[in-house]
C-alpha cells in the first residue's frame, strides 16, 4: 500500500530487522522481470527473471502454493528476500544478466536471497468475522447441580490398544498434505499420558511428547488450542496471532474426530505458533504399518539411525536431509542441531550424518518409494533442496557432503572475524580482508590508516566514534590558555591539542603542555611527529608551510576532529577549530553556540 501511495512499482519494501528477534539484517524487495541476454546463463538466457531467478519460480501451479491461493487468494509477483550486504551484490548480477556482450559473471559468492510471493485476499477471515470468536466461553450462572444429563457426554470407541495418533504432514490452516503416523513408542506414551493424566485428558494441560522440544495439548470446544493471551504477556519467541488459534472445528478434524474428543495440536514449547493439528484414530489401514526400533526424535514417526550424540537420539532419513538442509543455510546457529543436542564441535558426527543423507537421497532417486504419499513427500524435499542450493539440473551425489564441509568452514572463519579488519565494500568476502595484526605491522607503523583489500577496494582503520566524541569532549572542557608567556617565543599557549601528523595517520595522541617553548615535543626523538603548540603547523624552518622560533604565528582556536569521506569513498579525520573566546561566552551564557 505505501509502494503504491509513493507511486513506486520497484525497489525496498519492508526491513525484516525491527520485526524479526535478535534484528535479522534481511529485507524485503520489489523488482520487476527482466530478459536475460547474457549466452553464459544457458538456463535462463531468453527468459524473464527476478533478483538473478527465472519468474517461472514466483508461478508455480496452485497445488504448490500456500492454502490461501487455493481458498480464492491472488498471487503477486515480483517480491524476493535479500541479506541486506548483498544489495549491491545484485545489482551487479542483475546487470551481468542483461548485458547482451556476454561478459564472464563478476559474482565470486553467491548473493544470499529467496523468493517471496504476497498472497491478497478478499476477506482476512480473522478480521471481518465475529470479534468473540476466540473470547474463553462464560459458564452461565445455575441455582442448582446440573443433572448428568445436562454436561456434554464425550463417547470414545476405540480402544487404547488399536489407538494410533496421526499429524498432519503440511499446512496446517488446510490444503495441501496428509496425515502421519507417530511411531508407535510415541503412541504408547501418549496413550498413557491419556489414561493417567485426568488434567490432560480434562484438555486442561499439555504433556511433552520428546525431552527437547514438542509438547501436546488435547483440545475441546470450550478449551481451544489459543495463547493469545500468554504472547501478550510471556512474550514468546513468536506472536501468537488470531490466525493461529485451532479449534475443534478445524477443516482437518472430522465429524468422528470431534465426537470422540480425539483432536489435539503438538506445538513448540515455548513458541506455540509452532504448531499442527493431531488426531487419534483406530488403528487400521488408514493409520498405516507397525514399525519396529525407536522413533526418529523430530518427527516421530519413522525410524531411523543415531545422531552421534550423548542422549542416543535417533533421527530418520527424510528429517536428516531437512535438518542438514536447514542447518547449512545458517552460520549463526552453531548449537542445538538436528535432534538438538549437536553442536559445530560435533564435526565426526555432522560428516557421518552428511553421508548417510547423500547415500539415503541416492538411493530414492534411483528407487522412488512405491507409496504415492512418501513419493510426494520426496518431491516437495527435492524441491525445497534445489531452491536451497539453486540447483538446475541433476542433484550430486555429494550434495550434503560439500554443504556440510562448507558450513564448517564458514563457520570457522566467523568465529575468527573478530581478528581482521573487514573490507567495507559490500560483497568483498573475508578472504580479502587483513589481520590486525598484519594491518599494525605493515601499515600502522609507517603512519598509514589506508589499506587495500586482495581485489583493491580502499579502506580505512579510524578510532570509532565514541572515542572521537570522547577527546573532543575533553579539549573543550579546557578552551582557555593556562600561561599568557610560554618560554623563548612569549606566547600565549593551550594546555592540551591534538598531534596532527597522527590524526593525518588515522590515529588521536593526546598532546600535553608543561613548560618550556611551543614547540613540542621538545627533542624530536620524544615522539614521531613534532609540531607548534600555537598554530598547530609542523616544526620546521618556517618556510614551506611549516613552523619555527622565528615565525610569530597565531593560535588558530580550539581544536576537534571529525571523520570525513573523500571522494574515493574511503574515510579519513580532519581536523578544526572553534573560535575560544565566543565558546567561552556561550558557555557562560553571554552569546550563542559558535
Amino acid at each position: 500500500d505505501a509502494m503504491r501511495l509513493e507511486g513506486r512499482r520497484q525497489g525496498l519494501v519492508l526491513d525484516l530487522g525491527p520485526f524479526t528477534e535478535g534484528e535479522q539484517p534481511y529485507q524485503v524487495w520489489m523488482a520487476k522481470a527482466v530478459t536475460v541476454e547474457n549466452t553464459n546463463e544457458p538456463a535462463l538466457v531468453g527468459k524473464l527473471a527476478i533478483a538473478g531467478y527465472t519468474r517461472d519460480l514466483w508461478q508455480l501451479p496452485k497445488e504448490q502454493l500456500p492454502a490461501a491461493v487455493q481458498r480464492g487468494g491472488k498471487v503477486r509477483t515480483g517480491f524476493y528476500q535479500i541479506f541486506k550486504e548483498h544489495v549491491e551484490q545484485l545489482q551487479v548480477l542483475n546487470d551481468y544478466l542483461t548485458d547482451a556482450r556476454s561478459p564472464p559473471c563478476p559474482i565470486t559468492s553467491p548473493v544470499r536471497r529467496r523468493v517471496v510471493i504476497l498472497i491478497e485476499t478478499e476477506r482476512p477471515a480473522f478480521i471481518f468475522q465475529d470479534v468473540n470468536r476466540f473470547r474463553k466461553k462464560k459458564v452461565p450462572a445455575i441455582s442448582s447441580a446440573p443433572s448428568p444429563s445436562s454436561a456434554p457426554i464425550v463417547h470414545d470407541p476405540i480402544p487404547p490398544s488399536e489407538a494410533v495418533f496421526q499429524w498432519w504432514w503440511g499446512d496446517p490452516n488446510g490444503g495441501v498434505g496428509h496425515w502421519k503416523n507417530y511411531h508407535p513408542h510415541v503412541c504408547i506414551q501418549l496413550e498413557k499420558a491419556l489414561a493417567t493424566n485426568e488434567r490432560f485428558k480434562a484438555c486442561d494441560e499439555d504433556v511433552p511428547i520428546d525431552e527437547v522440544r514438542y509438547c501436546l495439548k488435547r483440545l475441546s470446544r470450550e478449551r481451544p488450542f489459543d495463547y493469545i493471551e500468554q504472547s501478550n504477556v510471556q512474550g514468546f519467541r513468536e506472536p501468537f496471532l488470531p490466525s493461529h488459534v485451532i479449534t475443534v472445528d478445524c477443516a482437518l478434524f472430522d465429524d468422528v474426530d470431534r465426537a470422540t474428543g480425539n483432536c489435539f495440536v503438538q506445538f513448540q514449547r515455548g513458541n506455540p505458533k509452532r504448531r499442527r493439528p493431531v488426531r487419534r484414530i483406530r488403528r487400521g489401514e488408514n493409520a498405516g504399518l507397525e514399525i519396529g526400533g525407536e522413533p526418529c526424535n523430530v518427527c516421530f514417526s519413522d525410524t531411523g539411525f543415531l545422531t552421534g550424540c550423548d542422549a542416543h537420539h535417533v533421527i530418520c532419513e527424510s528429517c536428516c536431509r531437512a535438518g542438514l538442509r536447514i542447518m547449512v543455510g545458517d552460520i549463526s546457529q552453531t548449537d542445538h542441531l538436528l535432534c538438538g543436542c549437536l553442536t559445530v564441535k560435533d564435526v565426526t558426527a555432522l560428516e557421518g550424518l552428511a553421508h548417510r543423507a547423500d547415500e539415503t537421497m541416492q538411493a530414492v532417486i534411483q528407487k522412488p518409494h512405491e507409496d504415492v504419499m512418501a513419493r510426494k513427500e520426496f518431491d516437495m524435499e527435492v524441491l525445497h533442496l534445489r531452491r536451497a542450493f539453486a540447483l538446475a539440473d541433476r542433484i550430486p551425489v555429494n550434495i550434503f557432503t560439500s554443504k556440510v564441509n562448507e558450513w564448517c568452514e564458514k563457520v570457522r572463519l566467523k568465529a575468527t572475524e573478530h581478528l581482521y579488519h573487514a573490507c567495507c565494500h559490500p560483497g568483498c568476502g573475508m578472504e580479502n580482508w587483513i589481520l590486525q595484526v598484519d594491518f599494525d605491522r605493515d601499515y600502522r607503523s609507517n603512519g598509514r590508516y589506508a589499506w587495500f583489500c586482495r581485489k583493491g577496494h580502499k579502506n580505512s582503520v579510524l578510532p570509532v566514534q565514541d572515542d572521537i566524541d570522547e577527546m573532543n569532549k575533553n579539549i573543550l572542557m579546557h578552551p582557555e590558555f593556562y600561561t599568557d608567556r610560554c618560554g623563548t617565543d612569549s606566547l600565549a599557549l593551550r594546555r592540551f591539542r591534538l598531534c596532527p601528523g597522527c590524526v593525518d595517520a588515522g590515529l588521536l595522541t593526546f598532546a600535553v603542555h608543561e613548560a618550556g617553548c611551543k614547540q613540542w615535543p621538545g627533542t624530536r626523538s620524544a615522539h614521531r611527529h613534532c609540531f607548534c603548540f600555537s598554530c598547530t603547523r609542523p616544526w620546521g624552518s618556517g618556510n614551506d608551510g611549516t613552523c619555527a622560533h622565528s615565525v610569530r604565528c597565531l593560535d588558530p582556536g580550539i581544536q576537534q576532529v571529525r571523520t570525513k569521506r573523500g571522494a574515493d569513498g574511503s574515510q579519513f579525520l580532519e581536523i578544526g577549530f572553534i573560535n575560544a573566546e565566543a565558546y567561552i561566552k556561550w558557555v557562560q551564557g553571554r552569546g550563542d553556540c559558535p
